[in-house]
């Protein structure tokens, strides 16, 4: 009976302090479960280091032939710095030939300008030889009209003496047959009126020298108005022409100047000049066996002195909704195994409004550590936090978003 009572004060004992256990690990689940807060996070499957101030690369401006290399690898410059030199020999003789095709159209320039003056004094003495001819014909014209207008009144006048004349020998006629004038005095009568016939007939004759004469003064000033007018015509056909070459030569001329102030600044970047501080990453030519360089063949580059870098992180879709602006990132750079250095955080800055390849991205600021050495194109994977919330929720939310992908 003893120890049946023994076993059984143990027993009870035993399992009093188990409840006990239990209920106090209840109590602190419970209290771990309200008190406790968890990182919800948004998982970085694949991510890029970037640089946001990326190394300068220098290109071979022309084709040209590698005069010297001024610099080395690893070689501290500042802006300004002489790089490379280059030379190209047929840059420099087209540009002498454009020089001198410049020239020659300068020149020839000036003597359409003379040729066109010379024209316009041209058009201008055919003009005034126009008014000439013209006054001339107007004084020729005026004068044979004043001489017709004499010959006509000296024709009438002789007319109406002739008229006199015959009227004096029919009376004398007359007077004859009745043997009151004797015949010698009625042949002087009609003598009289025979020489004012031939006056007559000699008045006409003057006066159709002159209408003959008017003619051909007037067909002969319309022969020399055709003549001025195909002259001037021509002149003026002579004077576009020059306008069309001088219009050609100027257009050549641009042309030619064009050229040259493309040639002159190819050849016034032969000398390839450091545009920033920075260090001589890489000297591309000094691999090559020849110093022919091709027209944007890369030649140097050049790394900034104080890189900085953010980061660019691919978003599953599903979780893009999450992701805003200002949460904070974890990194793990694929270079260091094992978390060797440690995790890069950093901040969101930007997330994508579309895709990009096929996937959305978030720009993410490092807060980088001493100890990291990036470099661009780093890979890394990482996790984004939402929130911190308490443990029950965190639970909870798992466990409905298995059932949602379930």
């Amino acid at each position: 009976m003893e120890r049946l009572n023994n076993y059984t004060i143990s027993t009870h004992s035993f399992t009093v302090r188990f409840f006990r256990l239990v209920l106090l690990l209840a109590a602190t689940v419970i209290v771990l479960l309200f008190t406790l807060r968890i990182n919800d996070t948004v998982p970085i499957k694949e991510g890029e280091i970037l640089s946001a101030n990326p190394q300068s690369d220098y290109k071979a401006p022309f084709e040209a032939r590698l005069v010297k290399v001024l610099v080395r690898e690893g070689q501290h410059v500042q802006a300004g710095d002489t790089l490379v030199v280059l030379d190209n020999p047929e840059n420099r003789l087209l540009y002498l030939k454009k020089q001198l095709e410049i020239d020659y159209l300068q020149k020839r320039l000036q003597s359409l300008g003379a040729l066109s003056h010379v024209l316009q004094q041209k058009r201008a003495g055919e003009a005034a030889s126009a008014n000439i001819d013209a006054g001339r014909y107007r004084l020729n014209s005026n004068r044979i009209s004043g001489e017709i207008k004499a010959l006509n009144e000296q024709v009438a006048y002789q007319q109406e003496r002739l008229s006199s004349a015959g009227e004096r020998y029919r009376g004398d006629s007359l007077l004859f047959k009745k043997d009151m004038l004797s015949r010698a005095e009625l042949n002087a009568t009609k003598d009289a009126g025979l020489v004012l016939k031939e006056s007559i007939t000699e008045l006409e004759s003057r006066q159709r020298k002159q209408l003959a004469e008017q003619a051909l003064i007037s067909n002969n000033f319309s022969k020399d108005r055709n003549d001025l007018f195909l002259d001037q015509a021509r002149t003026a056909e002579e004077e576009q022409r020059l306008l069309q070459t001088a219009s050609e030569c100027q257009y050549q001329l641009l042309q030619a100047r064009e050229v040259c102030r493309q040639l002159e600044t190819e050849l016034s970047r032969q000398y390839l000049f450091a545009e920033q501080e920075g260090i001589v990453n890489h000297i591309f030519s000094i691999r090559q066996t020849s110093n022919l360089i091709a027209k944007g063949e890369l030649l140097v580059s050049i790394a900034p002195p104080n890189r900085s870098y953010y980061a660019k992180a691919v978003i599953p879709q599903k979780e893009l909704r999450f992701v805003k602006k200002g949460l904070d990132a974890r990194l793990k750079l694929d270079t260091y195994a094992r978390f060797e250095q440690g995790i890069i955080r950093g901040k969101i800055t930007y997330t994508a409004e579309r895709k990009e390849n096929d996937q959305y991205y978030a720009i993410i600021r490092l807060l980088q550590p001493a100890n990291h050495q990036l470099r661009p194109g780093y890979t890394f994977n990482g996790e984004i936090v939402i929130e911190r919330m308490p443990l029950y929720r965190f639970m909870i939310k798992k466990l409905f978003k298995r059932f949602d992908s379930q």
